[in-house]
């Protein structure tokens, strides 16, 4: 059986803008970095709920409710991005690790004993591996690829 004998429906990702896809929201202040601060600097056990001494509120309790869900939607995703961590490859791990400012990109050239032009072509395959995994790891994850027409 030839590849042209198997017709998945599947579409076509565009390998490049995926890689920079993922590179965006990985390091883009307002998706991932800003999901993480609100999840390390948020903590549920200190919002209280709205006072029942029959006096109004306000939007106090409207508040409180935002937060949590701002906070349970930051969380859902930054545990998906720690499971994608822990499920991909070793190369996955160490672009990643670059990627979110763990170690320099030499540091992790060196890790995977590439020279510099093999690295970023590693490179773009570790961050379409994210992609892959990170679209399974929960009905709230965001499909990282970008799909060729």
């Amino acid at each position: 059986m030839t590849s042209e004998q198997i017709t998945l429906d599947i579409p076509r990702v565009d390998y490049d803008k995926t890689a920079e896809s993922v590179l965006e929201f990985l390091t883009n202040k307002d998706c991932y970095p800003k999901l993480k601060r609100i999840c390390l600097t948020a903590d549920p056990k200190n919002l209280q709920s709205p006072s029942l001494s029959g006096m109004s509120s306000g939007s106090f309790g409207n508040s409180v409710d935002r937060k949590m869900s701002r906070y349970l939607a930051a969380k859902v995703i930054v545990d998906a991005v720690a499971a994608t961590l822990s499920k991909g490859s070793i190369e996955m791990k160490i672009v990643c690790d670059d990627v979110l400012g763990k170690i320099s990109s030499v540091r992790a050239m060196e890790q995977l004993h590439f020279e510099k032009s093999r690295y970023y072509e590693v490179k773009k395959r570790a961050l379409n591996e994210f992609a892959d995994i990170f679209e399974v790891q929960g009905y709230y994850c965001p499909d990282l690829h970008v799909y060729i027409d």
